[in-house]
């Protein structure tokens, strides 16, 4: 249980933000209304964050070349693999953007052999994470990577090197409820609203995303946007 007062908070966060971004999706009409809404909703996120009380600001560990969170797995919603897909488009040399390519292409490969148990234990670093430890998509992050935070590094490397040591000790719940409820009201309002809100792996998503067009056709009409294997959790009945 949260003390009151942040309680109080998490809830406010939660309820404008469902509101706010419900607002906005309720007026698209085209993609780039779409995405303006996304936007909306991810600069909530770094919002949230910035008014987070300085005293559990200080205890964040994460910085710039860090990048150790960026080998565990990622689940995400169709909206966040579009904005991240229009980031790279817009902002990726034809060189750069193969490349991007050709990484997820290995990645989704790899990840479809997987069960559930293996998925949650393959450490590997992003197709997106420069060779410096950066990230290359940042303003076009997906969520959970604006929303995690911890107050050590050395922890974080161990359970990459580990999946059995656990991180979340070392996790700041302050912030950590204020930026999930900014997550959990956005999604609320893209379930509301009809979208596609199951979970998918973000690698295999994002290939999808950039080879074949007709996937974000299919998301802007609120139908399912990417096939089944591109899930993080494979469907029981087909084992997909």
């Amino acid at each position: 249980m949260f003390p009151r007062a942040l309680e109080n908070q998490r809830q406010q966060l939660y309820a404008d933000t469902s509101e706010g971004l419900g607002r906005r999706l309720q007026r698209v009409r085209e993609p780039a209304e779409m995405f303006a809404a996304i936007r909306w909703g991810l600069d909530q996120l770094e919002a949230t964050y910035a008014a987070t009380p300085a005293k559990e600001l200080a205890k964040v560990a994460c910085g710039a070349g860090c990048g150790v969170c960026c080998s565990v797995p990622v689940d995400v919603q169709a909206h966040e693999v579009f904005f991240s897909a229009e980031f790279i488009q817009l902002n990726f040399s034809p060189a750069a953007l193969a490349g991007v390519i050709e990484r997820t292409a290995a990645h989704r490969a790899e990840v479809a052999v997987l069960d559930e148990t293996a998925r949650y234990q393959r450490m590997h670093p992003c197709a997106l994470l420069s060779a410096e430890g950066n990230c290359t998509i940042y303003e076009g992050r997906p969520e959970i990577c604006r929303a995690h935070h911890s107050t050590n590094a050395k922890i974080c490397a161990a359970h990459v090197a580990d999946p059995a040591v656990d991180p979340s000790p070392d996790y700041i719940p302050v912030l950590r409820a204020r930026m999930f409820a900014v997550m959990l009201g956005m999604d609320a309002a893209i379930e509301a609203a009809g979208y596609d809100d199951r979970a998918y792996d973000f690698g295999s998503a994002l290939h999808e995303a950039l080879t074949n067009s007709l996937c974000r056709v299919r998301w802007l009409r609120r139908e399912r946007a990417f096939p089944e294997s591109c899930l993080a959790f494979p469907h029981p009945s087909t084992g997909e």
